[in-house]
């Protein structure tokens, strides 16, 4: 072969080699508009389209299996969806209301503790209703579990769902519990999973209550007993996350497993078997709606490979999302099922994509890559339920992320081992526990101390604009795309992180019983209402960026409210409480009235109507502010 002729065929193999990039490309990009164009129109149907007759998508489906047409199957299965959608959610009527006498009601979830008392989610015939129980009606109630059967009384207030959580959860109902009795524990296999996790605690007896907390959150998500400062740190970090159990908490099951399975030689008996772990997980998780889809996903991944078909998580999604929709659309109204759903289609599209773009080694790369990529996904539907995206979410959760799969692979393992030794021999086992723990709660910590803004709908565009100019100028070699993209990134992250966007004086109703006035000369009072809690009081405030609160008012001296501002002056600056005469509230002046003056504001208490009015007056009298909160 000549030179010139070696030269011809290797310009040949490079031209060849370059088309079957471009048709992997392709190939790759429609795979993933097939796999977001199809999530959408499977939230669409379950979510928004219940009008259609369901004889209507019967027929669609018909015609679409004569015609041997895979679209017109696929339309018919959704008008049959959103079909059954919509009849599920009209047959959510209120519970008949009235008062309960010793009534047996299934638990569906665990109690939770809440302001004096419990909450939980009870079965009560064939309707499912929300429990308030206060400690005096029963203190054993804080100790049952999922599938316990307990004796009511009380009063039931039937309504309609009509929140997207109560939808989801199909609550018809709520109790104000006065009397609660556990009458029976749960049997079979839940009650098999309520012993395991029994065990898991004991074990992790030698750890602080805190970490005892943290530690079931990360192994099976139970978040019942987290400190409410812990909790706040979280998900001020944006690693609320690592303490509900997800999809991630599946593929580390998996991975445990699989040195026992891949020794199993029967594909169907490892196959089975694999099914069975999976199911186990399941229950002792309580079938959470992240895991569901994980779970599920997995058996389907696990059926592919058994028939010698694709498996990837590409594949695999559509038809998982779509099975569980069809068992229950009302996971389609779900937060915890949508960012499960939407984190995961992050790490399929997008990962991929940003690990190409980030610098660095593969090995801090990929990892980077996956968590910026389900971030990226999940941010709009954030911004759109809590109105606030923290910029350090990224870091922490790189930081964070490999001690909680740690935590959880480990206390996975070692979990029932503690709980079955002595004590002082479950301490050692914890010991790496303790360290991983200790290492998450000090990211958390320093994350949620920083005095950073937040990420609103315009810094995600123009991150997103930076990237994509990115990807661009990588593909088509115009360096002015590179550094389009690089300012934009800079611009969104430094206006995010830099712009702490203070309050402005004036009147702010932060919602969730609370209220903030400030003055012109950055007097801050806080005035809480009766009901307000802990975790909404400790949210609120830190996202409002206050720092040291000058007085804080208390229109309900319970004790609950003690908790309240106990835990608010361990977290901010407090100068001075007021609460009213006879109050619970540690450290609070008792004031019969309210009224007083704390710098430029003037502070008014109606004590007929609960009405607190402030003013800011200048030094000539003359009003600076209209009333500045007027909360009853």
């Amino acid at each position: 072969m000549s030179g010139s002729d070696l030269v011809a065929d290797t310009r040949n193999r490079v031209a060849q080699a370059g088309r079957g990039g471009d048709a992997d490309v392709v190939r790759r990009n429609r795979r993933d508009l097939e796999i977001v164009a199809g999530l959408a129109a499977l939230f669409f149907a379950t979510r928004v389209f219940h009008g259609a007759p369901w004889w209507l998508g019967v027929a669609m489906l018909a015609a679409g299996l004569i015609r041997v047409s895979p679209k017109g199957v696929a339309i018919a299965v959704l008008v049959l969806m959103g079909t059954r959608a919509g009849h599920v959610v009209e047959s959510l009527d209120a519970a008949a209301s009235g008062p309960l006498s010793d009534a047996a009601i299934v638990l569906v979830s665990d109690p939770r503790p809440a302001d004096g008392g419990w909450t939980a989610q009870g079965k009560l015939g064939v309707d499912r209703v929300f429990l308030n129980v206060r400690v005096s009606a029963g203190p054993e109630f804080g100790d049952a579990a999922v599938g316990d059967t307990v004796l009511l009384s009380g009063t039931l207030r039937g309504s309609a769902p009509e929140t997207p959580w109560a939808i989801s959860r199909r609550i018809v109902g709520s109790v104000s519990v006065t009397n609660a009795a556990v009458l029976s524990s749960a049997g079979g296999v839940t009650g098999a999973a309520n012993g395991l996790r029994t065990l898991y605690a004991d074990g992790a007896r030698s750890l602080d209550l805190s970490d005892q907390a943290l530690f079931r959150g990360l192994v099976f998500g139970d978040d019942r007993g987290q400190d409410p400062i812990d909790a706040d740190n979280f998900r001020a970090a944006g690693l609320g996350h690592l303490l509900a159990v997800s999809g991630q908490n599946v593929a580390f099951v998996l991975l445990l497993a699989a040195p026992a399975l891949g020794r199993i030689p029967n594909v169907a008996v490892r196959v089975l078997i694999t099914v069975m772990v999976l199911l186990g997980f399941g229950v002792l998780t309580r079938f959470e709606a992240s895991v569901s889809r994980a779970l599920v996903m997995a058996g389907c991944a696990l059926i592919a490979h058994a028939v010698g078909r694709e498996s990837s998580a590409g594949v695999v999604l559509l038809p998982a999302v779509g099975g569980l929709l069809v068992y229950d659309p009302l996971l389609a109204w779900s937060l915890a099922f949508q960012l499960s759903v939407f984190a995961t289609v992050g790490m399929i599209v997008l990962a991929p994509r940003l690990a190409e773009l980030l610098p660095g080694p593969e090995v801090f790369a990929k990892p980077a890559a996956a968590t910026l990529g389900a971030q990226l996904f999940v941010a709009p539907l954030l911004l759109s339920t809590f109105g606030r995206l923290s910029p350090v979410a990224l870091p922490a959760n790189l930081l964070a992320g490999p001690a909680a799969a740690a935590v959880m692979m480990w206390g996975l393992v070692a979990g029932p081992i503690a709980g079955l030794v002595p004590e002082p021999v479950a301490e050692v086992v914890h010991v790496p526990t303790l360290l991983l723990i200790r290492w998450i709660v000090f990211v958390a910590e320093r994350s949620a101390a920083m005095s950073v803004g937040f990420f609103s709908f315009w810094h995600l565009a123009a991150l997103c604009g930076g990237l994509v100019a990115f990807a661009l100028a990588r593909r088509t070699s115009r360096p002015v795309l590179g550094r389009v993209g690089g300012g934009l990134i800079i611009i969104a992250l430094g206006t995010a992180i830099a712009i702490s966007r203070p309050l402005p004086p004036g009147v702010h109703e932060l919602g969730n019983g609370i209220s903030v006035a400030r003055s012109s000369h950055g007097t801050d009072v806080v005035i809480l209402r009766s009901g307000v809690s802990v975790g909404d009081a400790l949210e609120e405030i830190r996202a409002a960026n206050l720092g040291r609160i000058d007085l804080v008012i208390s229109t309900s001296g319970s004790r609950q409210m003690g908790v309240v501002i106990h835990s608010l002056r361990t977290r901010f600056e407090i100068l001075e409480v007021w609460a009213p005469e006879g109050h619970q509230v540690a450290g609070a002046m008792a004031r019969n009235s309210l009224s007083g003056s704390v710098g430029s504001l003037a502070i008014e208490h109606d004590p007929s109507t609960h009405v607190v009015s402030i003013t800011e007056r200048a030094g000539g009298g003359s009003p600076q502010l209209p009333d500045v909160a007027a909360v009853r």
